[in-house]
This record gives C-alpha cells, structure tokens and sequence, in this order.
C-alpha cells in the first residue's frame, strides 16, 4: 500500500513492508454493537487485503468463518527479473506457506483476488519486459489459485514507468482474451482530491491499449496532511473526484468501476482511520453503488493487545522491532476496537 512498507520482500526484490499503527493511545472508542455476517456490500464486492506473508492464517480463518467474507484480497506476488514471487520470495503456485492458506480459504467458501505489486515491490510486468513471459506469470496465478480476478497494486517508481504500465495492459488485454470473465483491477495511490497525474496516465494507458479496467481502486490512506485530517470525509472526496478523472478518460466508467481502501486504524502520518470513518464510507459507497470495498489489512483488524503482539512475535517470521514498535504493527490497528470491528463496519454499507 502507499507510502508504508508491508510485507517481507527479499532483498532483491525491495525491503520490508508495512509501517502500520499500534499505539493504543490513538483512541478509537466506537465499537461495533454486533458481529454480523460480512457477505457483500449491497451495490458491490468486499474484499479486504490480506498480507500473506505475516502468517496470519487464525486472522484470515476467523474473518471468513466467522465474519462472513467471501472474497479477500492476497497480497503480494512481485516480480523478480522475470519470475513471479509471493513476497516471501517462494514461487507463485510453488509456496508451503501461501498454497495452502489459499486452498483451505477456498475449501471454507471464500474467492480470491490475487494482488501484485506493492509498496516495496513492483508487479511482474514492470521487472520484465518478455511480453511473453509477463503473460504467463500472470496466467499461472489464475490457474495455480482458481481464481479470475488479479489486482495490480501499482506505486512508488511503478506508477510512473510508463513502459512498464503499458506492459502490464497490455497483459491486462492479452490474459482478458484467453480468459473469460477475467476481471482486473488497478490499485493506485490517491489524494483527497483524486489520483496523481501519474495515476491519470495509468488510465489513459489503459484505453490506449484498448483495456477497459473493472476496477480503479484508490489506496485512501496517508495523505501526509497530518493528524487532524478527517480520513471519512477525505475518502469520500478522493472517491468523487476519481470518478471525475476516470470519467474524463473514458465516459464508460461510473462508481462501479471504484474501489475504496482505507488503512484501518492509525495510519503512518499520524491519522486515524475509526470506526465511524469506517461506518459514513460504507455507507456512502453502498448508496452510490460503489464497486469494492477494501481496507489494509485483515491482520490489522484487532487492538494492540499484549497477546496480539505475542502471537506475532511466536508465529515468526517479523521483525520485533516493527511488531513492538508504536505506529508500526502489522497485526493491530492502533486503535481501541472489538476484534474484526473494521470487518463488519465496512461490509456493511
């Protein structure tokens, strides 16, 4: 996601990700009332990010069993060179840790949206340049996973490699002919008053390569503007003004083809995402038809308990500093909430 490292790349392929809150201090006191089932939002698909790399299997096995999701977000395969890696650096199709989390979310009912790219690392279409190869790699997500959604999470350098963003719509165009029903999806960084011009030219790359996105998703999350900013009301100006500026590139699109995802809880510039942020954008997005909701990330989706931090620390695999550190959890929100509160608020525009 923008801005903040997430998961735990090889250092080939970029540094450790996600810089993500923990201070239990940055108090959030709404509490969702009940737990109710997730399912979908009325006008579109939910679908949280999930970071696969942190070993958050309990998390991810709670939120569809007993939260009702039923389509989650992976995060990420990268590219390296021309292979195509999960974040942990084990080949996609070919990892003991990743396989099988996604096989046993099946087998409980949940689809997936294989996601590419990141904060840190790049999607395959940006490290290679074998059209060729770039398509297969892509394709052997689909096949490896059952899935036919990908997600490319394109920032950082990416957003502005041109060459780069028009390989990978081009692989967009290439794998939509040869696989019916594929959807895919952009997920770009954004401000309170829309995309980047960077991001603007990732869509216009999109119709010059004759590809029609079914999702623009917007990344609603450290804006830098500091702690005082109103991250409900700035997403949903982010959102509006997307619209525009997709609109204004192809008339076609309309909420829709719109993605929101907020980073839940305290975000890296010191603002807070809360529950009630939460609550006013789902319900904006459902009554204006909104096409995905998201948010970074299912891990998050609990307060910064001692056991919470614990437990990551015993799982392995993170850096104590980052598990301890305040601001930086990748297992905890920052902020005082009910297990899954962001699950159910967002789910349930």
């Amino acid at each position: 996601m923008r801005k903040s490292p997430r998961i735990a790349l090889a250092a080939a392929a970029a540094g450790a990700l996600s810089t993500l809150g923990i201070t239990a201090a940055s108090a959030d006191t709404t509490h969702v009332q009940a737990i109710r089932p997730a399912a979908h939002l009325d006008a579109g698909q939910f679908a949280p990010f999930v970071d696969m790399s942190n070993s958050a299997e309990g998390q991810l096995d709670a939120a569809i069993t007993s939260h009702g999701v039923k389509t989650y977000t992976a995060a990420f395969t990268i590219g390296a060179g021309c292979n195509n890696i999960w974040g942990d650096t084990l080949p996609v199709g070919n990892d003991s840790n990743v396989d099988p989390e996604i096989a046993k979310a099946k087998a409980e009912g949940a689809d997936v949206i294989i996601s590419s790219g990141g904060a840190s690392g790049e999607p395959l279409a940006f490290t290679c340049t074998d059209q060729s190869q770039i398509d297969a790699g892509y394709q052997k997500e689909l096949t490896a996973y059952g899935t036919n959604s990908l997600d490319f999470d394109i920032e950082g350098a990416a957003v502005a490699d041109t060459a780069g963003v028009a390989r990978q719509m081009t692989a967009i165009k290439d794998l939509k002919a040869s696989n019916s029903g594929l959807t895919a999806s952009v997920t770009l960084p954004v401000m309170p008053t829309g995309l980047t011009a960077d991001g603007v030219n990732v869509l216009k790359a999109a119709k010059a390569a004759g590809v029609k996105l079914d999702n623009v998703n917007i990344m609603t999350m450290d804006y830098g503007q500091g702690t005082g900013t109103d991250m409900g009301a700035a997403a949903i100006s982010a959102g509006k003004a997307t619209l525009a500026q997709m609109q204004s590139v192809d008339s076609g699109y309309t909420y829709a083809n719109l993605g929101i995802t907020p980073m839940i809880g305290v975000n890296d510039d010191g603002s807070t995402f809360s529950l009630a942020d939460a609550a006013s954008v789902a319900s904006w997005a459902a009554s204006n038809g909104v096409g995905r909701m998201s948010y970074w990330s299912v891990s998050r989706d609990q307060a910064c308990s001692t056991a919470a931090k614990a437990q990551a620390l015993a799982d392995g695999g993170m850096d104590p500093a980052r598990v301890m550190r305040p601001a930086s959890s990748p297992v905890c929100s920052g902020v005082a909430q009910s297990p899954f509160a962001f699950t159910d608020a967002l789910s349930n525009g």
